[in-house]
């Protein structure tokens, strides 16, 4: 239920459709790359050392905040000055790697992603057997859901990727897109 409730993976995702086709399955890819590093930090227990330190979580917050801050604030800019949908936004995803790294980075500076593992998983670790297989596991299901879910949501996204294409639909997929990176960035921020 956590991967489908709209965050910036989502917004990077949409955004990066807008671009072109292929471009929202190669973001896609990489929020599926990132939730991979995470499941990964999980299972060899990187994920908890870093919750148990007093700043492990501000630093990643203050570091997905001002990500998801620089994202927002400069796709808005960018649309506000563009011209009839000539624009590409500073920081719009181009080209497949340049769409893969924003859906990486996107999901790597996420803490909602970060502590999806921490305070969920091990809800369902049983204290009385191997951590590790479990966490694997679950960690590998995970990944599987993302990876169905991120690539349904880029398939529909590059199916009506002609349409996000026309001038003032993708003005306002930028805009709407800018404005809630930015909110999102506030919500983490006062979180």
């Amino acid at each position: 239920m956590a991967l489908v409730v709209p965050g910036p993976d989502f917004a990077f995702i949409v955004g990066s459709a807008a671009r072109g086709q292929h471009l929202g399955r190669a973001a896609a890819f990489g929020v599926v790359t990132g939730l991979s590093v995470h499941a990964t930090l999980a299972a060899a227990g990187i994920s908890s050392l870093l919750a148990a330190t007093s700043w492990g979580l501000d630093v990643l917050r203050v570091l997905g905040v001002g990500f998801l801050l620089w994202a927002g604030a400069s796709t808005v800019v960018a649309t506000l000055r563009g011209r009839a949908g000539a624009h590409v936004p500073a920081g719009a995803a181009t080209t497949r790697l340049a769409a893969w790294r924003r859906g990486l980075l996107g999901n790597l500076l996420n803490p909602k992603s970060l502590l999806f593992f921490l305070a969920l998983m091990p809800q369902f670790v049983d204290p009385d057997r191997p951590t590790l297989p479990q966490v694997a596991l679950l960690s590998a299901v995970t990944v599987a859901a993302g990876a169905a879910w991120w690539g349904l949501v880029s398939h529909v996204a590059d199916r009506f990727s002609p349409l996000l294409q026309r001038p003032r639909v993708r003005r306002r997929v930028d805009l709407t897109t800018g404005v809630a990176l930015l909110g999102l960035a506030g919500m983490i921020a006062v979180a």
